[in-house]
């Protein structure tokens, strides 16, 4: 009995803290800027062999609520052997302000990857903020607007928000429950500066930040690039904002295979490495849950089993009601049961995921290693 409450409570303290955190990010969200305040911006969005995908991103981007003359958007092609860049171009009179970077060859060292492709597209960038988004991604209207009212305060270097996961199959809906709650856990370590993650496809950077911090070729590399440059941005003093609301959100499709979404959270966990104790505080509250589970199963504690496992899906529920509320998609609140269960059993393996030393994304390979963070006052 004594390991069941304590896996009831350490779990429950875990939620607690984590959805104070996001509840308080929530309310430093500052509103939309008007027109004659807003600053130039560069939205970057790197491409590699997305024929299929990067048609509906630039109509999307098309459909920003932004003066066009304050804004520049810039695909860059890195390295694509399809039709990624004929389909670029044939946006230029619908998009007056596309520009293409072209990369004809891999880049090295710290610059391998997705975080090579951004550094040349933030290289050429002319806008005070520099947005990201990906390929597959469909950005609100006014996902430009609310990102960069938040750099009224002069403190705020970087904005994350939130992604949405498109689809209505029951695998669609369980990644977007997943994502979800990713997003509320980082969300309150933002607040608390504590800097768990965030996704690239949804973020911006002052551009000045950026090249004081030496740019991705100063980052060591990490096969995730976006909680990379997240926690060299926390290291300078600069403020974080994280935002959860419909207008700065931006929709991305679901891993359509159990292989492909293996590979993603395999990728995931290498980069976690850069979390240091907080990796290892995670690990250790979901062992108390299991440690908890398991001693009641094993003790025929059938009772407590089944309370320990309710408790976590009501503190899932906690974490993930109030943001899906916010966002418009209620539909998911029936989907945090399943989800609690079945991501449960995945969390068994996270383990074994971080024994290999490379990572296939995006059909490349790379070796995974330790990212560090400098320090720059703000």
């Amino acid at each position: 009995m004594e390991l069941a409450l304590l896996a009831i409570g350490v779990y429950w303290l875990r939620t607690l803290v984590m959805a104070l955190g996001a509840w308080r990010e929530r309310r430093c969200i500052l509103p939309p800027l008007a027109g004659d305040e807003l600053p130039s911006i560069s939205v970057v969005v790197p491409a590699r062999n997305e024929e299929h995908r990067i048609a509906r991103c630039l109509d999307w981007l098309a459909r920003l609520d932004y003066p066009h003359d304050r804004m520049e958007i810039i695909v860059v092609n890195d390295r694509s052997t399809d039709r990624t860049e004929a389909i670029v171009r044939s946006y230029a009179d619908r998009i007056p302000t596309l520009r293409v970077v072209s990369l004809t060859e891999p880049r090295r060292g710290n610059l391998q990857g997705k975080a090579g492709a951004l550094d040349a597209g933030i290289a050429v960038a002319r806008g005070d903020i520099v947005l990201m988004t990906d390929a597959d991604c469909a950005v609100h209207p006014g996902w430009a607007r609310a990102h960069v009212a938040q750099y009224r305060d002069l403190q705020v270097g970087m904005v994350c928000g939130y992604t949405l996961i498109a689809g209505s199959s029951g695998f669609d809906r369980y990644q977007a429950v997943e994502w979800n709650a990713t997003h509320t856990m980082a969300s309150a370590g933002v607040h608390f500066r504590q800097y768990l993650g965030c996704f690239g496809n949804n973020m911006s950077i002052r551009r000045r930040l950026y090249h004081m911090l030496g740019g991705y070729g100063a980052i060591p590399f990490s096969v995730t690039e976006d909680l990379a440059l997240l926690q060299a941005v926390g290291a300078t003093g600069w403020r974080v904002r994280y935002l959860c609301s419909v207008e700065s959100s931006v929709e991305t499709e679901p891993c359509r295979t159990l292989g492909e979404y293996i590979r993603q959270h395999q990728r995931w966990v290498h980069g976690a490495r850069a979390l240091g104790w907080r990796a290892y505080a995670f690990v250790a509250t979901t062992a108390a849950y299991w440690t908890g589970l398991v001693a009641s199963l094993v003790g025929g504690l059938w009772e407590w089993a089944i309370a320990i496992v309710i408790s976590r899906i009501l503190a899932d529920a906690l974490l993930n009601v109030p943001p899906l509320v916010r966002l418009g998609r209620q539909h998911l609140i029936r989907w945090i049961p399943p989800t609690t269960l079945l991501f449960g059993v995945l969390e068994l393996s996270l383990p074994l995921m971080a024994l290999s030393r490379s990572i296939r994304w995006k059909d490349q390979v790379f070796v995974t290693v330790q990212p560090r963070t400098r320090t720059l006052a703000p």
